[in-house]
């Protein structure tokens, strides 16, 4: 199974752009539990290019600086909704007043009340500090949605309710990229389909009518004619936030995100050690 796995990737990847040393391995922090469907998309992707991963538990590797010291590359997989209260105080009174109103509408867990805090400060940590600058960031569904909130940008509470169309749960939606984009870089194509598992998303009409206070962001996909964005980039880091879920999708639009990022954090790891 291993090596019809290895096989099928290989096949839907180009050339290797980096080579790991010998006897080394690549050290990817989860900012929470990765899934199955996550460890099994890095460790197939890992095989195919020929790396040897760990998969870890970032909050389990000391304080945060430290911790994101000991790392190649970050994750930040797929889950609760983000409190408002980490956005709100952001944006113009006419929207946090709405907000306020309806906040009901975020499904505030236990799961978000443990990963809030901690990714929040990721982010904020992640962005402030020049050390950082080279680290590869992923962020899927709501880790792209911790990317945007960790910039300010505010996010829909629920895309039913504002939107008027379907939340998009267990659906198949095409994703139409923007050109001369990481996306692009990465698929070589200009849509494809991404599997969906949320009911909130960035708040693109708020994005777009403030972008300049937004710089170091970039929407760089959407779907549903515009409503959804389904990707991000950040000017000055090598991160990628995706309202899809890769993990949970074809290989065609699996393999190339993965490979993007195991591919950055070898490099990143390579770049760190002495000749």
């Amino acid at each position: 199974m291993r090596i019809f796995l290895t096989i099928c990737l290989f096949l839907s990847l180009p050339a290797i752009a980096c080579k790991l040393p010998a006897n080394t391995k690549l050290v990817i922090g989860c900012t929470y539990k990765c899934a199955l469907p996550y460890k099994f998309r890095l460790q197939t992707s890992a095989w195919a290019l020929g790396y040897d991963i760990d998969v870890v538990d970032l909050r389990t590797l000391g304080p945060l600086r430290a911790a994101m010291a000991r790392v190649d590359g970050v994750l930040i997989p797929g889950g609760a909704d983000i409190n408002p209260d980490y956005y709100v105080d952001q944006v113009s009174p006419e929207l946090q007043s709405y907000i306020r109103a309806n906040r009901s509408l975020a499904k505030v867990s236990e799961e978000g009340k443990i990963r809030d805090p901690f990714e929040y400060g990721f982010i904020r940590e992640y962005l402030d500090r020049e050390d950082h600058a080279n680290l590869p960031l992923l962020g899927i569904c709501r880790g792209m949605q911790m990317m945007t909130v960790g910039q300010g940008i505010p996010l829909y509470l629920d895309i039913k309710t504002e939107l008027g169309i379907k939340n998009r749960r267990y659906l198949y939606d095409r994703v139409h990229v923007q050109k001369n984009t990481l996306l692009d870089e990465i698929y070589q194509n200009d849509s494809f389909y991404g599997f969906e598992m949320h009911h909130q998303g960035l708040r693109v009409p708020y994005y777009e009518e403030n972008a300049e206070k937004y710089p170091d962001v970039k929407v760089i996909a959407h779907s549903n004619n515009g409503k959804i964005a389904e990707g991000i980039e950040f000017a000055s880091r090598p991160a990628l936030g995706i309202q899809y879920h890769p993990e949970k999708s074809l290989t065609g639009t699996a393999a190339p995100v993965f490979r993007w990022f195991l591919t950055k954090s070898c490099e990143y790891k390579t770049s760190k050690v002495t000749p």
